[in-house]
C-alpha cells in the first residue's frame, strides 16, 4: 500500500507563489471588469477571471488538504470599484498578454519541479489555460492593429559557419549586424519596458502614498531609460524599435487598488524582467549588448531591493515559507 508523499520545498514554493498571485488577478479583475467597455475584449477578460477563480479554489482545496497554511493575499479592500479609469481597455488587453507570457513561464518551471502527480496536473492545467488566453488576447491585439510584429529580416538561404573571434566584438571597429537571436530579445526587451513604463507611470499619478509615487516614478524612469537604449541598438542598424504606451493613460488621481497591490504588481513584474534579462544576457554574442543587459540587471536589482524595502517597513510583505532554522532550537 502507498501512501500519498509530503510536498517538496519546490512544491511548497510554487503553490504558495501560485496562491497569492492568483488571488491578486481576481482582485484585480473585478475592477477591470467593472469598467470594461469592449464587448470584444470583454470576454477573454471574463474567462482569465473565471480560470482565475477556478484555479484559485482548486489551490484552497491543496492547502486544506495538507495543512497548509492559507497566505493572507488580497482582500476587496485593496479594490475600489469606485474608481475612474486608469487605462484604455486595449491597454488591459497588452497587460493581460504580457502577463500570460510571465504565466508561460512560471508554470512550466513549476511544473518542471514538481513531483507529485496532483501538483505536476495542477501546474499543467494553469500552463494549458495561459496558452489558451494568450493566443486570444494575440488575436485580439492582431485584429485591432495594435500587435507590434518583431522586424523581419531575410530568411537564410545558406548555412554559414562563424570562423573569426570579431563575431564577439562590438565595442571598437566595426560591428558586426545583428543576429536574429539578438534581434528578438532586444525587441522585445523593449516592448515589456515600453508597457512597464506605462503602467508604472499611470501608477505614479495614483499612489496614495508620496514613496510609492516616488518609486513608481522612479521605476517608470529606469523603465524608459532601457527602451531608449535598446531601441537605438536597434535604429543604428536601421530596425524598428515597439512602441511606447503612456498615452494610454487616462487622467485621474483615484487609484483603483491599494499601495499594497500596486507595490506587489511591481515587484513582480521586476522579479519577471530579471529573469528575461539573464535570459538575454545568455543569448547575446556581441560583447557590447552583454554589458547593456548586465546594466540593465544592476538597474532592475537595485530598484527591487528598494521596493522590498517600502514592502517590509509598511508591514505588506508576506513572508515566503521557510526551512527549520536549527540555530534557534534549544538542545534538550
Amino acid at each position: 500500500m502507498t501512501t500519498k508523499a509530503d510536498l517538496t520545498s519546490s512544491e511548497i514554493a510554487n503553490l504558495w507563489i501560485a496562491y497569492i498571485d492568483m488571488n491578486a488577478m481576481v482582485i484585480k479583475l473585478k475592477y477591470v471588469l467593472k469598467i470594461m467597455e469592449d464587448t470584444e475584449i470583454r470576454p477573454i477578460i471574463e474567462k482569465t477571471n473565471q480560470v482565475s477563480e477556478s484555479s484559485l479554489n482548486q489551490l484552497k482545496q491543496i492547502f486544506n488538504k495538507e495543512n497548509f497554511a492559507m497566505p493572507l493575499g488580497f482582500t476587496e479592500a485593496d479594490v475600489n470599484l469606485a474608481a475612474p479609469r486608469l487605462f484604455s481597455d486595449t491597454f488591459f488587453l497588452v497587460f493581460l498578454q504580457n502577463k500570460m507570457d510571465m504565466n508561460l513561464n512560471a508554470y512550466s518551471m513549476a511544473l518542471s519541479h514538481a513531483t507529485r502527480p496532483d501538483i505536476r496536473h495542477f501546474f499543467q492545467e494553469c500552463l494549458t489555460t495561459s496558452i489558451q488566453i494568450f493566443n486570444e488576447a494575440t488575436d485580439m491585439m492582431l485584429a485591432k492593429g495594435i500587435y507590434v510584429r518583431p522586424p523581419f529580416i531575410p530568411t537564410p538561404k545558406s548555412v554559414d559557419m562563424t570562423e573569426r573571434q570579431s563575431f564577439l566584438s562590438g565595442w571598437l571597429g566595426n560591428k558586426r549586424p545583428l543576429t536574429a537571436i539578438e534581434i528578438d530579445q532586444l525587441f522585445f526587451s523593449i516592448s515589456r519596458n515600453a508597457l512597464g513604463h506605462a503602467l508604472l507611470l499611470g501608477y505614479s499619478q495614483v499612489a496614495k502614498s508620496k514613496e510609492v509615487r516616488e518609486h513608481m516614478r522612479r521605476g517608470a524612469d529606469i523603465a524608459k531609460k532601457h527602451v531608449e537604449i535598446f531601441s537605438k541598438i536597434l535604429l543604428e542598424e536601421d530596425i524598428p524599435a515597439p512602441m511606447i504606451w503612456s498615452r494610454k493613460i487616462e487622467d485621474t488621481t483615484i487609484s483603483p487598488f491599494s499601495d499594497k497591490l500596486l507595490m506587489f504588481e511591481v515587484a513582480g513584474t521586476t522579479e519577471a524582467g530579471i529573469g528575461y534579462y539573464g535570459r538575454s544576457l545568455s543569448a547575446a554574442q556581441r560583447r557590447d549588448l552583454g554589458a547593456h543587459y548586465l546594466k540593465a540587471i544592476t538597474d532592475s536589482l537595485l530598484f527591487g531591493e528598494d521596493a522590498a524595502n517600502i514592502t517590509i517597513k509598511n508591514a505588506w510583505l508576506e513572508e515566503p515559507p521557510q526551512a527549520i532554522d536549527f540555530s534557534k532550537k534549544v538542545k534538550g
